[in-house]
């Protein structure tokens, strides 16, 4: 079963429900059957180590899938570039049937630090031969991404191949490292929302999950109840509370910093909230949570010197909230991630008071600039109160849960 592991969760629910007819839409990480196509940039103008850092990167990226031949796997093909293609490097859809010897296969390709830039090449190998419709199976999808840190030098036949290939119905993904261009970019992916760019091959772990998450599929589930009524007379329709200013609704928190009790209340008071009957009609909810690249630990060989480590360990310190704002005011309400252009943005924050957070106001404001409700609330019942944000109040999840629902929909004027 796929899996978003890690540092950046998003879960998406809308719910709507009107008269007879009940329908809840989820947008959950489902596996759907991939052949998936990785095209590498293994040039001259790509370290050692960074190259190693793309490695990383990909096995961590396919480690979230079923890799086999069973018809909802996924199967994965490789060829790299540099100087032409390297075949003798390259392996395809069929070569790899289980997780642990694709994982093998994707640490030992080498770096060929090739002295040119052959992107087109290298795309026109992988529709044409390995993603090809004759050696793909009907059912699944057509997957590729191209990773890159240069820009071709033949740039129309850059163009071209990835033309050819998305008209033959495969989806190209193009990341971007560093100061590729982002028109090379958009010449391979062909849509700007298939363009994620990053500045070093350090953040690329900070796109594992916008990327996975491209790849989900929405369930949709319905369910039908019939009601009856003895009256002769309906009684008056009230426009629900999300009809009338519906809403994307983003929780954010850091279990590192919480705690296993904290984590536990702020779960209770999600769930909780969710379930409330004024949130049935217009909502959608998200979470931004965690931080494990930041919060994982380090192999023998990533540092070489005390200095290097005692920095490692430092950042074990620092607040994750600023980070986890971050990321949710840069895509969190986007389109690709469900954000609605009639919905207002709003955002809770649960953090504990104390001096990991006295840096809330910068994260609030950031949040402000970007048109965003914020709410904050403390697990351990202190009171934050910071200039631009509303303080929930209550000891309990439950209460606290009441207050920001009584805060989202408000009773209105002969509602009461």
């Amino acid at each position: 079963m796929f899996k978003l592991i890690c540092a950046f969760l998003f879960l998406h629910m809308a719910i709507t429900h009107g008269g007879v007819v009940k329908r809840e839409t989820v947008t959950v990480c489902k596996q759907r059957p991939i052949e998936l196509g990785i095209v590498l940039d293994s040039s001259s103008s790509i370290s050692y180590k960074d190259f190693q850092k793309s490695i990383d990167f990909l096995q961590d990226f396919v480690s979230q899938y079923d890799i086999g031949n069973g018809r909802n796997d996924v199967r994965v093909s490789l060829i790299t570039f540099g100087k032409g293609i390297y075949r003798q490097d390259a392996f395809d859809l069929t070569s790899y049937s289980t997780k642990e010897a694709l994982m093998e296969a994707i640490a030992q390709v080498p770096h060929r630090v090739g002295l040119y830039t052959s992107t087109g090449e290298a795309i026109e190998y992988m529709s044409q031969t390995q993603l090809s419709v004759d050696v793909s199976r009907p059912w699944a999808k057509r997957i590729s991404i191209v990773i890159t840190d240069g820009n071709s030098q033949i740039w129309r036949q850059t163009r071209d191949a990835s033309q050819a290939a998305r008209d033959s119905g495969i989806d190209i993904y193009a990341v971007g490292v560093g100061r590729v261009r982002r028109e090379e970019l958009l010449r391979i992916a062909g849509d700007e929302k298939n363009v994620l760019k990053v500045d070093s091959y350090d953040q690329l772990k900070e796109i594992k999950e916008m990327l996975a998450y491209k790849t989900c599929t929405e369930v949709e589930k319905t369910t039908t109840t019939t009601t009856t009524t003895t009256t002769t007379t309906p009684p008056p329709q009230t426009q629900k509370c999300g009809e009338e200013n519906p809403a994307d609704i983003y929780f954010v928190f850091s279990p590192a910093e919480l705690g296993l009790e904290s984590t536990s209340w702020t779960t209770s008071f999600v769930s909780t909230t969710v379930k409330q009957e004024e949130m049935d009609e217009g909502f959608r909810f998200g979470v931004v949570s965690g931080s494990c690249p930041d919060d994982e630990g380090f192999d023998l060989d990533d540092y070489t010197s005390a200095e290097e480590i005692d920095n490692r360990l430092t950042s074990y310190l620092r607040p994750r909230m600023s980070g986890l704002v971050k990321r949710l005011s840069t895509s969190g309400y986007s389109q690709v991630s469900g954000g609605r252009s009639e919905a207002r943005d709003v955002a809770v924050l649960v953090a504990k008071s104390g001096k990991r957070n006295k840096g809330l106001e910068a994260e609030v404001r950031l949040l402000q600039e970007k048109g965003v409700q914020v709410f904050i609330v403390d697990p351990t019942g202190s009171t934050i109160s910071i200039e631009g944000a509303t303080t929930l109040t209550g000891l309990t999840a439950k209460e606290a849960s009441t207050n920001l629902v009584s805060h989202l929909c408000p009773v209105r004027t002969g509602q009461a």
